[in-house]
């Protein structure tokens, strides 16, 4: 949710046609004519339109080897951390990672620990840094459940609006803390519905927005 590792290498060409394409006006059609590139290109019985394979080609390139990481690392102001995977592995904390802070901290940079588990709000994460022996602040910490409650500050989304949340705790804390009215939750995981015809469900007119995130309680009552 909140970093997106999207490379260019696997984004199709939009700046012009393949080698493989012919670049014709409108009035020379023959086959089926297809638009490539921003481009009309027509494609001969003889001539197949294909889009490059940019990831194969990039893959067949080595990375460079980092020659020089205190350079690298002195060119930086701002580490963004994920955690799920770079800081800990379930309840386990990962080896090398707080020489790693240390270091970095000593250095005078700033650390930042992002997560799109909304499971949790940013006390809670404070808590579970806090047990694998790490001292982060709750402002180094970005979760996903924060991330909904200052989205909902930053459009000044009305107090006297509700909130119905399709989620877990972390959301709902964030929430309260931002002084949002909020329902749903893990509270709506035992509620059921009718699954019949012509059956009417009331709904709180005062819900304003709804807020999705992991929920293992997800039901049709909360589609409803």
């Amino acid at each position: 949710m909140l970093l997106a590792r999207a490379s260019p290498t696997f984004l199709p060409s939009t700046s012009s046609p393949t080698p493989s394409s012919q670049t014709l006006p409108p009035s020379a059609s023959f086959g089926r004519s297809q638009r490539t590139g921003g481009s009309l290109t027509a494609a001969s019985p003889n001539c197949a339109v294909r889009r490059p394979v940019m990831a194969a080609a990039a893959a067949a390139v080595p990375a460079a080897k980092l020659e020089d990481a205190e350079a690298l690392i002195d060119s930086v102001e701002t580490f963004i951390f994920d955690c799920d995977g770079v800081i800990w592995k379930g309840d386990k904390l990962i080896d090398g990672v707080p020489e790693t802070l240390d270091l970095l901290r000593s250095k005078g940079k700033r650390l930042v620990f992002v997560t799109n588990n909304s499971t949790k709000s940013r006390k809670q994460y404070g808590k579970k840094f806090e047990t694998l022996g790490l001292s982060v602040n709750e402002e180094e910490i970005f979760a996903s459940s924060f991330a909904a409650a200052a989205y909902l500050q930053s459009i000044d989304f009305p107090k006297d609006k509700k909130v119905y949340v399709i989620g877990e705790e972390g959301i709902l804390k964030e929430l309260e803390l931002a002084g949002f009215q909020y329902l749903g939750g893990p509270t709506d995981g035992d509620k059921k519905i009718e699954l019949k015809p012509g059956f009417y469900m009331e709904h709180d007119k005062d819900v304003g927005a709804v807020v999705v995130g992991f929920d293992r309680y997800f039901n049709y009552y909360k589609v409803q």
